[in-house]
């Protein structure tokens, strides 16, 4: 492992605010900080697989009064992130380092406004369905956890996964409210999936690849 690498790890424990699964119980999220008294009236908006927190920095900054939550597994990629949210002074943002799989732990039912998924993996083998972010029991938590008529984001350059999650919300029973197979060929109307360009996305733009968006609700 790089050292780069190794010095994050150790970072990453000593931040204010980044957040570890075992902070609470299972299946009781109130002791979380999202559910602090200083952030009561504000929206609540998860970013799922933030890795650096490209889209959860640039959110937050432009949204102070809404409240977001940067989620991932590896924890070198969520230190970069939190510490540039200390360096630029950001209160309304948190990393929260848990799998996507057990979100119920963390967060209330029906308390979350928004959902980010951010260039997922598209887990192209069949064996691997089950694990794409868009499958039926991840739609299934994604419902149990957002407000009434709360909306799930989707940006991808996967066309497989594009396809698939349009299959899969229909399947469900939730509706897409608005997509683009090309958000920057085309007039987008969610301003914020097209005026956001991570790292990432950036590098699939330079491969000619098109980046598409898709909203979605599940009530």
């Amino acid at each position: 492992m790089a050292k780069n690498k190794l010095h994050k790890y150790q970072r990453v424990k000593h931040l204010p605010n980044v957040i570890f699964s075992m902070f609470g119980k299972p299946g009781s999220p109130f002791p979380y900080p999202w559910y602090d008294k200083r952030y009561k009236g504000m929206e609540r908006i998860l970013e799922l697989g933030c890795g650096k927190g490209e889209y959860s920095l640039s959110f937050a900054a432009a949204n102070p009064l809404k409240f977001f939550v940067g989620i991932d597994y590896k924890s070198h990629r969520i230190c970069t992130g939190a510490e540039k949210a200390i360096a630029q002074g950001l209160e309304n943002v948190l990393f929260l380092r848990a799998r996507i799989e057990y979100l119920r732990e963390f967060f209330v039912k029906h308390s979350i406004h928004e959902i980010w998924l951010t260039f997922p993996d598209p887990h192209s083998k069949n064996r691997a369905i089950k694990s794409r972010l868009s499958a039926a029991p991840f739609l299934d938590t994604y419902a149990h956890l957002l407000v009434p008529n709360g909306i799930v984001h989707l940006k991808t350059d996967s066309d497989m996964l594009y396809n698939y999650t349009r299959k899969s919300i229909q399947q469900w029973g939730g509706h897409v409210v608005t997509e683009s197979d090309n958000i920057h060929g085309t007039d987008c109307k969610s301003p914020a999936a097209s005026d956001i360009v991570s790292a990432f996305e950036k590098t699939a733009l330079s491969k000619g690849l098109a980046i598409k968006y898709m909203a979605f609700k599940l009530d």
